[in-house]
């Protein structure tokens, strides 16, 4: 039995067309889509061009994730901010060049990129252009590391090859003569008389001493070199001259005065400088080079010929 007065309730219209949220959802999807394609046919353009790629790819990946639009996905993205202030913290605790120079400025970027898109209201473009942002800065840091150790590499590079051509050039300087025999027969060392005046000292190869020269001048203040041996009695002099030419050279005379050779200053296929040694009549009989003893000292050997 119906009350008196009362009706029957009528039930609610059955809902009619999208919702607001579900229209602004397809309006990002169909946006974020013509980006994909848009980037996907320009990216297919320029497939020959590394650079155009390498541009277009972290904004194609940026604009799937807004395509998409997965919760799972926006939030592990935008969850990275986490990572990124753990790591800039122990980056701000050490105190190593690398974490000045590249992991401090690599985490204030990111941190910096995050912040800048903080202020955009859709969780899914936000994710989106964080990931593009963090591509870049990665992709911009991973190329400066690999420039860095190229540098490196080079440098050590070029470090190991002058070493290794220094030590050839060095084996090579201690190498007698080849253009003759190579036999060592006098060694001269510089050193000093008990008044403090410069002189020669002769050697052969066991060590004994076969002579000296001293510095001197003849009665017109001319240079000249005076020779004896190990009795210390006078056994001939070198004077320096020049030739037809104006080169230089030493002209030896013996005891009574008979030229009985020059020296001329020259260099070897190396660059390297020497003395090559000639007779009375103009054969070569050895050259001088200078040299280092075990000490250090410079010192003067003569190789024959």
């Amino acid at each position: 039995m119906l009350l008196t007065g009362s009706s029957p309730k009528s039930p609610d219209p059955a809902p009619t067309g999208i919702t607001q949220t579900e229209r602004r959802e397809w309006i990002y999807r169909g946006t974020a889509g013509l980006a994909v394609a848009l980037l996907v046919s320009f990216g297919y353009l320029h497939t020959s061009d590394v650079r155009i790629l390498l541009l277009v790819a972290p904004l194609l990946i940026g604009a799937c994730v807004e395509a998409m639009r997965l919760q799972v996905v926006s939030e592990k993205i935008n969850a990275i901010e986490r990572w990124l202030n753990q790591g800039a913290t122990r980056a701000a605790e050490r105190d190593g060049k690398f974490a000045r120079f590249f992991q401090r400025p690599f985490y204030r970027s990111c941190l910096a990129a995050w912040r800048w898109s903080r202020f955009i209201p859709d969780a899914h473009l936000r994710a989106g252009a964080r990931a593009t942002m963090l591509i870049f800065i990665c992709g911009i840091a991973a190329g400066l590391l690999l420039l860095a150790a190229y540098l490196a590499f080079a440098v050590v590079s070029l470090v190991i090859i002058l070493f290794i051509v220094a030590l050839i050039f060095g084996l090579i300087a201690l190498i007698p003569s080849q253009e003759g025999s190579g036999s060592r027969n006098v060694i001269t060392e510089h050193t000093t008389d008990w008044l403090g005046r410069p002189k020669q000292e002769h050697f052969d190869t066991s060590g004994n001493k076969i002579g000296e020269s001293e510095y001197g001048t003849d009665w017109f203040g001319n240079p000249k070199m005076v020779h004896k041996d190990a009795d210390g009695n006078f056994v001939g002099e070198s004077r320096p001259d020049t030739d037809w030419f104006g080169n230089p050279k030493t002209v030896h005379t013996d005891a009574e005065g008979h030229v009985i050779g020059e020296s001329r200053p020259e260099t070897d296929w190396l660059g390297q400088p020497k003395t090559v040694h000639t007779d009375a009549e103009g054969n070569v009989v050895g050259e001088s080079r200078k040299e280092a003893d075990i000490f250090g000292q410079t010192q003067s050997v003569r190789y024959a010929k």
